[in-house]
């Protein structure tokens, strides 16, 4: 049988690091997220009180 996990959440609360752990223990695929190609984040860093969901 096979799955996915979604992982997700604010800058910062450690969702790569709980990926990279899920992946040592079960083993699968680890699809981490190419934030350099997110158009957002510059504007976000830039002006956090305007961009903040």
């Amino acid at each position: 049988m096979s799955f996915y996990i979604a992982i997700e959440g604010v800058i910062g609360v450690g969702k790569t690091t709980l990926a990279r752990y899920l992946h040592q223990e079960f083993g699968g695929e680890l699809l981490l997220e190419e934030f350099e190609d997110n158009p957002f984040l510059a504007k976000f860093y830039q002006d956090r009180a305007r961009y903040a969901f």
